[in-house]
């Protein structure tokens, strides 16, 4: 594994061991526990016994998160992954509850959990997911009703990966119904819910695609108590709970497909240059070498993009957007380099003799879990424009008196004092002039008008009334303006909006 200049010595350290055991040890466990469709106990207890599942929890409780990081558990999920899908076990175990506890568990409840999950003597599991609600996690309908020092928690969770064989599951439930609990974010709670209690059991083991002998399953809560002392934070706090560690979720969920693309790329490899056909190597025809030039640099971009996320959380800092665009490329990327890396090797890729034809099985349930590719566009979208927002606004714009054209303005607009409503109106009006077909933003009219949000309201209102503004409102109200015909007729004339370049022949101009 290539190495990134900010490592330390003990992620380096960590990196190498890790690629090394993957190779000799878990892979092999790996491919017979798939064929076998066996759950992979035996590299479970290896990856334990090497304090793997410690990688985020602090020293003091037996763990490694001063000296690996998220870096390290980056980096560790990134070579497991090469050895199937035990990887789930191992991701699972190191975000279903981890930081939940680190950050908002009490000092007893630290120690009660995190040796346990340091040594690996318990995996962890995220419940999340129902039969009805999947990404709109806030529609969670399973209920946690308090009975004195109990809660009592009845429903559903489905596809909840690992789940069989894990010990403790971090869980969200609904302990409010009141419409303005679920307006404020406020009807959900998060518990450790432990494996024994009476009631809680597994409803069914689905046959999941790629998860040869893993555990995917439906688990059903009827009437299951579960102590008061087994929640995180206050009731009410489920939803801060949940979202605190997406974040570092995300990053941990693109590490994975970056191992799985190095595996495409070693078995292309492999047959390009064995492969003969009309005398020569299949690596020696173009179209396959264009074919791993893709593979190749969607992986380092990928790995970039992944490792920078993961130093960054390692720093303390908020990376919403960093995660998800980390975790939307590499399962994106991913796939499409398993599709070519079968492509690559023929009839072999598509058999089940090499990896090729699993992992690509594998990379496309990596665009849907944890976060699918669509909802992270849409989580891009709402948290990019906003952290991006200094360096994608357009600069303000002036009609150039020289040539009677619009160009940057260079320096924010002066602001024209405004005490009667023809003042707005030249304002629609020459933004219609500078931007045409565009509407202003109330912030827009604001950067060049001195004038109070209450007597801005009330001129656009009035000059909606008249016919000279046109008015689109969102929930909050007014949003954008812009002026109607009328109005622009009532602010210049006609020829003050008349442009006709020198070039234009004057006889063809009426």
């Amino acid at each position: 594994m290539n190495y990134f200049p900010w490592w330390t010595d003990a992620q380096k350290k960590l990196a190498d061991d890790a690629k090394e055991y993957v190779d000799k040890v878990l892979i092999p466990i790996g491919e017979r526990a798939a064929w076998k469709k066996e759950f992979p106990w035996e590299g479970i207890k290896l990856m334990a016994k090497k304090g793997w599942f410690g990688a985020l929890v602090p020293a003091q409780y037996g763990g490694h998160l001063e000296e690996w990081g998220v870096t390290g558990a980056t980096i560790l999920l990134e070579e497991v992954a090469r050895a199937d899908s035990m990887i789930i076990s191992l991701a699972c175990s190191l975000y279903g509850g981890v930081h939940q506890i680190l950050h908002d568990g009490t000092a007893e409840q630290k120690q009660r959990w995190l040796p346990k999950i340091a040594s690996g003597e318990e995996m962890g599991s995220i419940v999340m997911t129902e039969p009805y609600t999947g990404s709109d996690a806030a529609a969670i309908e399973a209920t946690a009703v308090r009975d004195g020092d109990c809660y009592i928690i009845n429903g559903k969770k489905r596809f909840q990966n690992g789940s069989a064989a894990a010990s403790r599951y971090m869980a969200y439930f609904r302990t409010s119904n009141k419409p303005e609990d679920r307006t404020k974010y406020r009807h959900l709670t998060a518990f450790v819910i432990e494996k024994g209690a009476p009631g809680f059991t597994v409803e069914r083991v689905n046959e999941m695609m790629a998860m040869d002998g893993m555990y995917n399953c439906y688990l059903n809560f009827d009437n299951v108590r579960v102590p008061v002392a087994n929640r995180l934070g206050e009731e009410a706090d489920g939803w801060r709970i949940l979202t605190s560690g997406l974040n570092v979720e995300r990053v941990l969920n693109a590490a994975p497909p970056l191992g799985l693309m190095r595996e495409s790329l070693r078995y292309a490899m492999q047959h390009l240059q064995r492969r003969i056909q009309f005398g020569a190597t299949t690596g020696d025809i173009v179209s396959n070498q264009m074919k791993v030039a893709d593979m190749i640099w969607k992986l380092q971009i990928g790995r970039l993009a992944t490792y920078y996320a993961a130093y960054l959380a390692d720093m303390g800092k908020e990376i919403p957007v960093e995660a998800a665009a980390a975790k939307l490329f590499t399962s994106d990327r991913g796939f499409e380099s398993a599709v070519d890396a079968i492509q690559l090797m023929g009839g072999n890729g598509a058999t089940r003799f090499y990896p090729a034809e699993r992992i690509m099985r594998s990379q496309k349930v990596r665009q849907i879990a944890a976060g699918t590719s669509e909802i992270l566009k849409i989580l891009l979208y709402r948290m990019g424009t906003k952290a991006l927002e200094p360096d994608i606004k357009a600069p303000s714009r002036v009609m150039d008196k020289e040539l009677n054209v619009p160009i940057a303005s260079g320096e924010p607009l002066p602001k024209n004092p405004v005490s009667h409503e023809d003042g707005v109106l030249a304002a629609l009006a020459e933004n219609y002039r500078v931007n045409p077909g565009l509407y202003m933003t109330l912030g827009d009219l604001k950067e060049q008008l001195d004038i109070s949000d209450e007597d801005l309201n009330t001129y656009l209102l009035s000059l909606e009334k008249q016919g000279f503004a046109g008015l689109h409102r969102d929930k909050r109200g007014i949003a954008l303006a812009r002026p109607t015909y009328a109005g622009l007729a009532k602010a210049h004339p006609p020829e003050y909006y008349r442009y006709i370049p020198e070039w234009a022949f004057p006889e063809d101009i009426f």
